[in-house]
């Protein structure tokens, strides 16, 4: 009885740990297998997360057979694409596996893309296609232009996203990939930036001087008589008696001369130049007797001036955007056109004076440079063509660098004309002293300077309350 006791016991034992071990077993292959499927399930955890690095060398073998045993290594779904061929030669060492498969794809011309935790490797375009989700977002800018901007995303979009402007609501329309789609956004953050302002104080200073003098000289003579009422032919002079009702202080008329004797022998008058002139006749004779007249007229005129303009025109105007300033005068001309028989009048709009046109550009250690466009242009009659007069120009352009409040000038735009003209008979006009019965005198002698003094300010905003204001 003992024994058979003993027995029973001995066999429920050995049931007992068998059952034991089956369990132990089982639980240790569930474990093993969510471990793995644990391991499947996060395979963009394990590409992009995972730093371990690996040693890898391969020489000459099939690029799809290193893909797979790549992802066979460490436990990933992949899928390869039938276009994926060639051979691959490669030795990396201490290498991550994300850094392992962007290279081996870039140089082979493949891309890869995660879909439902499946790793897809194949040619760039179908990747592209089959990719990520295409989305539509768009984006507001409250500075930067919409149309300016969306020329800089063409290297961040796919090949299939676009980005189109929309100009009402300066917004931009991205349609890409969501990930294209963030990289985009972070661009357009980064352009989207309050645009810095320039002050440009501009003192314009127009400069002219001018002198002009003429002299000149008419004359005439007669002499001898038969009566008190008649003259001989004389130097120049009509043989012609004043009318009798002449009282004596009529006898020089207007212009300085007898009125009933409008020749000259010598008629060498001022010309004018120097604006009106003034001129002073006299007449030398006898009326009794034998009769001899001299007709003398003198006539000169000067000028001399200087005239000074100074203009201080301000503009504000943003970072590399052109700022223009114009004072002038704008007139217009009457021109006609004949097609096929009619006449077509028209008017032309001459604009002429200063323009000034500054640039500026800020660099980060508060240094402005400015390209400068100054100009000056007058209307000159006496060159017109179909009565459209020529345009006299001076014209400056230059480039400068300058720290913010300083101040450029730009000088040299300068005319001077000098003209000394005789207007004479030759040979007597070179007799001393008595050669000036026999010339007119003309001399002219004017000047004009344009100095253009710029000074740019930087425009500083008050953080706190958004102010604005000129650094001085």
């Amino acid at each position: 009885m003992i024994s058979k006791k003993a027995s029973s016991q001995k066999i429920i034992f050995n049931f007992r740990s068998l059952f034991l071990l089956l369990l132990t077993v089982y639980c240790l292959a569930l474990s093993a297998t969510l471990v793995h499927a644990e391991t499947y399930n996060n395979i963009k955890a394990k590409i992009e997360g995972d730093m371990t690095t690996l040693t890898i060398e391969v020489r000459d073998a099939e690029l799809k057979d290193v893909l797979r045993a790549i992802a066979k290594q460490n436990n990933m779904n992949v899928i390869i694409g039938e276009d994926v061929t060639g051979k691959i030669t490669f030795s990396f060492d201490k290498i991550t596996l994300k850094d392992a498969l962007d290279i081996i794809t870039r140089a082979n011309g493949l891309n890869y893309v995660i879909q439902n935790n499946v790793l897809w490797i194949g040619k760039r375009e179908n990747i592209a296609k089959a990719g990520e989700d295409i989305v539509l977002e768009i984006v507001q800018l409250n500075y930067a232009k919409a149309a300016d901007v969306v020329g800089q995303l063409k290297g961040i979009l796919s090949e299939g996203g676009s980005a189109v402007p929309d100009n009402r609501k300066n917004a931009v329309i991205l349609r890409a990939a969501k990930k294209n789609i963030n990289d985009a956004k972070l661009l357009l953050q980064s352009l989207d930036t309050r645009t810095m302002q320039v002050v440009i104080e501009a003192r314009i200073i127009e400069a002219q001087s001018n002198f002009a003098r003429d002299l000149g000289v008419q004359w005439g003579l007669a002499y001898g008589s038969t009566s008190r009422d008649t003259f001989v032919s004389g130097f120049g002079s009509s043989a012609t008696a004043p009318p009798n009702t002449l009282t004596p202080t009529g006898f020089i008329g207007s212009g300085g001369r007898i009125a009933s004797q409008p020749n000259y022998a010598v008629s060498l008058p001022a010309a004018g130049s120097a604006g009106p002139l003034g001129a002073i006749g006299l007449s030398f004779g006898t009326l009794t007797g034998d009769l001899a007249l001299l007709d003398l007229r003198i006539s000169a005129g000067e000028r001399s001036g200087r005239l000074k303009i100074v203009s201080r025109p301000k503009v504000t105007t943003l970072n590399n955007t052109a700022a223009t300033i114009h004072s002038g005068l704008n007139f217009k001309v009457r021109t006609s056109t004949i097609t096929t028989g009619t006449v077509t009048t028209t008017l032309q709009d001459i604009n002429t004076g200063i323009d000034l046109t500054v640039t500026p550009q800020i660099s980060a250690d508060d240094f402005i440079n400015l390209n400068i466009i100054a100009s000056k242009s007058d209307p000159d009659f006496s060159r017109s063509v179909d009565g459209i007069p020529g345009i006299s120009e001076k014209k400056a352009t230059t480039s400068v660098l300058v720290r913010d409040g300083e101040t450029t000038v730009i000088g040299g735009l300068y005319k001077s004309t000098l003209s000394d003209s005789d207007t004479s008979i030759p040979f007597l006009s070179k007799i001393p002293i008595l050669g000036w019965l026999f010339k007119s005198n003309s001399k002219v002698d004017d000047s004009e300077e344009l100095l253009v003094f710029i000074t740019p300010r930087i425009v500083k905003y008050d953080k706190e309350n958004n102010s604005m204001e000129v650094k001085p």
